[in-house]
Order: C-alpha cells, then sequence, then structure tokens
C-alpha cells in the first residue's frame, strides 16, 4: 500500500499548493482511492498533476465527513471520472453551521442523490485491503470529542450541537500491517484507535496518518489526551491538517517517531 497527501495546511515538496483542507491517495497495486477532496481554494487538480495522479485512476473516493475543507473538491472529481465510486456516511449531507453564533455555513452535501454513492453504513471495505467505519455515539468517551463552535442542523431545523454521526475514518492492510487513516478524528482519536482496535482485533498500527482535530484541545489538556494515546502501540505518527503545531510538538515528546504529512509526503503502509 502507498498512501500520497494531496492536499495539506503545509507543503513538504516545491511545486505544489497548501490550502486548509484535506486529500490523500491511497494505492494498493491495482485499486486507487481518495480519501477526501480538499477545501474551497481548489488546489486539489493542481497538486493531483504535480504528482502525476490521475483521476481516471480512480476506484472510490471516500468523505470522511461533509465539512467544506474535505470535500469541496468532489464535483472537480466526477468531473473527471464520472464512474468513480462515492463513499461516505449518508449524515454527510446534514447542514454543518460554524462560529460561536452558528451562522457561518460550513458543509453538508446531498450525497445520496449521486448516482455513483455507496452508503458506509458499518466497517465497509471500499478497496480491498481498505476498511472504513464511524464510530457509534454511544461508544464514544465524550471528553476526546472537540466539538466547540461546531453545529448541525437536525431534522426541526433547529441548530444543535454537532454530534459527527458522519465522521469516516479507515484502517489500510498493508505489507507493514495495520494503519489507520483519518479526516479530521471528529469522533475522538482516542475514541476511533480504540474502536478500531476492538472491531479489527488490531494490537499494534504500523502508521497513524490525517487530521486529528487536537488543533481544539487546550494545551493544559493535552497531557490527559497523550496518556489515553499511549494505550496504543504506534510505530509511526504522521498527522497533519486540524492537528495543529503545538499539539505535534507535544505528541513528539512522548512518542518516538512523529512528524508532519504535508502534502507531497508519500508512506508505503
Amino acid at each position: 500500500m502507498r498512501l500520497t497527501v494531496v492536499v495539506d495546511n503545509f507543503c513538504s515538496k516545491q511545486g505544489l499548493l497548501a490550502e486548509w483542507g484535506y486529500s490523500s491517495w491511497l494505492s494498493n497495486g491495482k485499486e486507487n482511492l481518495l480519501l477526501d477532496t480538499g477545501g474551497i481554494c481548489h488546489v486539489l487538480e493542481h497538486n493531483l498533476n504535480f504528482l502525476q495522479l490521475h483521476p481516471k485512476d480512480l476506484t472510490s473516493v471516500v468523505l470522511s465527513h461533509g465539512h467544506f475543507d474535505h470535500i469541496s473538491g468532489l464535483l472537480d472529481i466526477i468531473r473527471m471520472n464520472p464512474d468513480v465510486n462515492v463513499y461516505a456516511s449518508g449524515d454527510v449531507s446534514v447542514e454543518k453551521r460554524g462560529d460561536a453564533d452558528a451562522k457561518r455555513l460550513s458543509g453538508g452535501f446531498p450525497v445520496q442523490s449521486l448516482k455513483q454513492f455507496k452508503p458506509i453504513t458499518g466497517p465497509t471495505e471500499v478497496i480491498s485491503g481498505v476498511f472504513a467505519f464511524t464510530v457509534p455515539e454511544q461508544v464514544r468517551d465524550k471528553r476526546f470529542v472537540c466539538c466547540k463552535n461546531l453545529w448541525e442542523v437536525n431534522e426541526n431545523g433547529d441548530v444543535v450541537e454537532d454530534k459527527f454521526e458522519d465522521d469516516v475514518s479507515m484502517v489500510v492492510q498493508g505489507q507493514n500491517g495495520w494503519s489507520l487513516l483519518l479526516g479530521c478524528s471528529h469522533a475522538g482519536l482516542p475514541n476511533i484507535l480504540h474502536y478500531a482496535s476492538e472491531q479489527f482485533h488490531i494490537k499494534e498500527f504500523d502508521t497513524v496518518i490525517g487530521g486529528s482535530h487536537l488543533c481544539a484541545v487546550k494545551p493544559e489538556e493535552y497531557r490527559q489526551w497523550i496518556e489515553k494515546l499511549l494505550n496504543y502501540r504506534v510505530r509511526r505518527w504522521r498527522l497533519n491538517h486540524c492537528t495543529g503545531f503545538k499539539a505535534a510538538a507535544a505528541m513528539a515528546n512522548y512518542f518516538a517517531d512523529v512528524d508532519w504529512a504535508g502534502c507531497g509526503t508519500v508512506l508505503d503502509l
């Protein structure tokens, strides 16, 4: 398995463009998958071209959740590959709001209207050796769910705290063992690790890569989070996007191999 970060807030290679958003390309040698499609600046197509990754070669797209910084390039991908499968939780269509006053529209896409839509209703194999899943709300430890100033509009039209029922992560069974791929970890990074470990009987992760949403955690709370994360054996941490520099630096104090996976990063899993 080979993973290439296509869109991130930072670049690790000259010639690429950065934006607040996320997308990564995963290949098992026969099938290709895109996790998320970048943000509203639409740098996805430029970066794919620069990295010589061709949308027509995609088998599937997986949307980790409905925020604009993860779904904005979806129609560009469908334009270039009209037959690509699109996997997501059905809740990705729920209208999302941002900011303390909940007035900023921040996501929601009627993914069920696409002929390519494939629902993620439980652990779902999206390409060979790659499984997408959500973490049910009732099994989450709420201490590790960051929802400040993140809202959704419920079926009654009321603005309520976002439940993140659309939050999707993926596990990959590669040549180096199991790895965990994250979008924004809105279900809570410790909760996702626990659920993946239980559901897929994983005792050790080769790599954890993606957005951890630790940027929303107060520095005085890092210790509580890290103590929980230390319960899991992870060889490499390659966090990015919504992790935040301070949180990544704190992680590096406790784990042997921590690095930022900016766009252009290539990892063999």
